[in-house]
């Protein structure tokens, strides 16, 4: 029960393994299509999957294999398999975003970051499930059944791109396209032992996708570590991420006072082992005062719920009908609150995020656990941490949705287990310095492997 369930000699390692060995001919296309089915039908009782098109993918995939054979350059993913959320527009594939209620029309065409991925070579062979319309991050869903753990069935996946996560933890594909309003990429990497990569705001392309909130909403990778997240960044967002390199021991600073009582007992202990291990490879690690902080998680849901009313707001003039209570209570608390109060929430955000800015002016990044605890069972509602005890919603979304809120790149990635689930570290970094996250990633994955 505390194993992910695939073979580590089955699927390659990461992207950059399998393109070597495609080069070499020791693998091609639909091989690596073929280990992706095998562990959709072995892990088929985890529900990742929304929606999945093989006979489609079986034809890119014979395609990528005829490009190499052909002696023509391969693509940055050159057959390499991987999923997208649904809430993204996928030309072939319906769009349901894990709910029964009718969706705005969102789909005019395939969004660009997936037609990004298929003009990089990538195999899209489906659609992940998800929480109902991104509104949660817990993986659980009435309509399509919860996402679960891949290292312990009764625990959550995370969410709300649980499915995502669970397909790349298993095998199911190399790779995954999420979406990241509160934490939506990262979560679910976190409680899954994978890496997840939330992009600075406006990096990668959102048009025809379903917004949840359009002043929040982000798109990023999910793979099984941070090159790999690299690489799909490249693809969607059509940036480079090559100038990032570290080229000294960086400096990181820890938001010590509003970590203060937040933290299982396991994530403290889990996060001085790496703030330790930082320090003996040479990194400074100081800590910064970061007073707006905890403002957060107040104006966080009324710009939220308010921007996920708005952008549902047909079916719920019309009675709401296909949403669960858990989505449609919002929702409508969102479809009450006055202008004056979603303009003070934004006002409130201004000042976080001006703090944010001015405690990462001098340091390379922010460094924290991902999320305040470990995966909750599915249903828990309340969690024990140093202070006593919390919400599962704040335990779990707390400590990402600052960065989202304020369109501040963040990285999570693993580092350890606790009670045999994944814990996992988060890296923030300033306004558009993805490239510099994703090579500070892959220091400290590289320090953690170590």
């Amino acid at each position: 029960m505390n194993q992910p369930r695939i073979s580590s000699n089955e699927m390659p390692v990461s992207i950059l393994e399998a393109r070597t060995s495609m080069a070499a001919g020791r693998l091609d296309a639909r091989q690596l299509l073929d280990l992706t089915r095998a562990a959709a039908e072995r892990n088929e009782s985890l529900n990742p999957l929304a929606h999945v098109d093989w006979a489609g993918a079986e034809r890119q995939a014979t395609n990528a294999d005829m490009r190499r054979a052909q002696g023509l350059p391969p693509g940055l993913l050159d057959g390499i398999p991987v999923s997208i959320k649904d809430l993204f527009c996928v030309d072939g594939m319906p769009t349901r975003g894990g709910t029964q209620a009718r969706l705005p029309q969102v789909c005019q065409g395939e969004a660009t970051l997936v037609s990004r991925l298929r003009a990089a070579g990538a195999v899209i062979f489906g659609k992940t499930n998800m929480h109902e319309i991104a509104l949660g991050a817990t993986g659980e869903n009435v309509w399509t059944g919860d996402v679960r753990n891949p290292f312990n069935p009764a625990h959550q996946a995370g969410g709300s791109s649980s499915g995502a996560a669970v397909c790349v933890a298993t095998g199911i594909g190399m790779a995954g396209v999420g979406s990241d309003t509160g934490g939506s990429v990262r979560i679910p990497a976190a409680f899954c032992g994978i890496a997840g990569f939330k992009p600075s705001f406006g990096a990668i392309p959102l048009d025809n996708a379903l917004y949840l909130s359009w002043t929040c909403d982000h798109a990023g990778p999910l793979a099984r570590n941070v090159a790999d997240c690299g690489l799909l960044y490249e693809v969607m967002s059509g940036r480079s991420a090559a100038h990032g390199a570290v080229g000294r021991a960086p400096r990181l600073a820890v938001p010590a006072d509003w970590l203060r009582g937040r933290l299982a007992g396991q994530v403290r202990e889990n996060f001085e082992q790496v703030l330790a291990l930082c320090r003996r490879l040479g990194a400074t690690v100081e800590e910064v005062a970061l007073p707006n902080l905890p403002d957060a998680w107040t104006c966080y849901s009324p710009i939220v719920r308010a921007e996920a009313a708005w952008v549902h707001r047909e079916v719920l003039a019309a009675g709401g009908e296909g949403f669960s209570p858990a989505v449609l209570e919002p929702m409508r608390l969102g479809e009450k609150l006055l202008a004056t109060e979603y303009i003070d929430a934004l006002q409130v955000r201004s000042r976080v995020c001006a703090d944010l800015d001015r405690g990462l002016r001098d340091v390379d990044a922010l460094i924290l656990p991902t999320t305040a605890v470990a995966a909750p069972l599915r249903g828990q509602v309340e969690v024990p941490v140093e202070g006593g005890t919390m919400s599962v919603r704040e335990a779990v979304l707390g400590q990402t949705l600052p960065f989202s809120l304020c369109g501040l790149p963040s990285l999570s990635l693993p580092s350890g287990l606790g009670q045999g689930l994944p814990l996992s570290m988060s890296l923030v970094g300033g306004r558009d310095q993805d490239a510099h996250v994703l090579a500070l990633g892959c220091w400290l994955e590289q320090a953690l492997a170590g």
